[in-house]
C-alpha cells in the first residue's frame, strides 16, 4: 500500500517538475541566452562605430565601394551590414547603418544666407548600410547637393546643410572641424514573441 502512494507522490512530483520548468525555468533561460547575445552584440556596435569613426578621422574614404564591402564585412562582422551598391546615400537592406559626417562652424561672415548667424554645417556626409533604419538628427543636407565622394555643395549657403543641434554634442570654434560618426543597429533576430522585441542600439563618435 505504502509502496503505491511513494509512486503516485514520485509521479506528482515530476508532473510538478515538468510544469514549474515549462512555465518558468525554460523562459528564465531563454530570456538569459537572448539578453546575453543582445549584450553582445551591443557591445560589438560600440566598437564598430569608435573603429569606423577612427577610420574615417584619419582619411579613409567610405565613398570607395572597396571601403564600403571591408566596413559591411569586416568591421560590421556578425551585425548583418550591407554595402551600397556603389553609392554614398545607404540602401535599404540588412540590420545596420552607419552615417559619417564631417563638421564645421562657419561664422556670420563666412555663412552665405544664414541671417547673420553663425552655424554648424556638414561638409562630408556619406551612410553606409540600411537608411531606412535611422535618421541622424544633426543636419540633412539635400540628396542632390551630396557628390559622389560625400561632399556636400553649397553648404555654406544651403540651408539643409545646417546642423546646428551638433552643439548639444560639442561646441566647435569657427573653422575648427570634427568628424561625427553615427551607427543604428538592430538584430530582430533576436525577437521573443511577447517578451523582448529584439536589439536596437544607437551609438556615436567624434574625432
Amino acid at each position: 500500500m505504502s509502496t503505491r502512494v511513494e509512486r503516485r507522490e514520485r509521479g506528482s512530483t515530476m508532473i510538478e517538475f515538468v510544469w514549474v520548468s515549462s512555465v518558468f525555468l525554460i523562459p528564465l533561460l531563454i530570456g538569459t541566452f537572448t539578453y546575453g547575445f543582445a549584450l553582445i552584440r551591443a557591445m560589438q556596435a560600440v566598437q564598430f562605430t569608435r573603429d569606423a569613426g577612427h577610420m574615417y578621422s584619419r582619411g579613409v574614404d567610405f565613398s570607395v565601394q572597396t571601403n564600403q564591402n571591408l566596413l559591411a564585412s569586416s568591421l560590421a562582422q556578425g551585425l548583418n551590414f550591407v554595402a551600397n551598391a556603389g553609392n554614398v546615400t545607404g540602401g535599404s537592406t540588412g540590420n545596420g547603418v552607419a552615417v559619417f559626417s564631417t563638421m564645421t562652424y562657419l561664422t556670420a561672415a563666412t555663412c552665405n544666407n544664414c541671417n547673420n548667424a553663425g552655424h554648424v554645417v556638414v561638409m562630408n556626409r556619406i551612410v553606409v548600410g540600411n537608411n531606412t533604419t535611422f535618421t541622424t538628427q544633426y543636419g540633412n543636407p539635400t540628396s542632390s547637393l551630396i557628390l559622389a565622394n560625400g561632399d556636400v555643395q553649397n553648404y555654406t549657403t544651403d540651408p539643409s546643410a545646417q546642423a546646428d543641434s551638433f552643439t548639444n554634442l560639442i561646441t566647435l570654434t569657427p573653422g575648427e572641424i570634427a568628424y561625427l560618426t553615427e551607427s543604428y543597429v538592430t538584430a530582430p533576430d533576436l525577437a521573443v514573441p511577447g517578451v523582448y522585441n529584439g536589439l536596437a542600439i544607437y551609438q556615436n563618435a567624434i574625432f
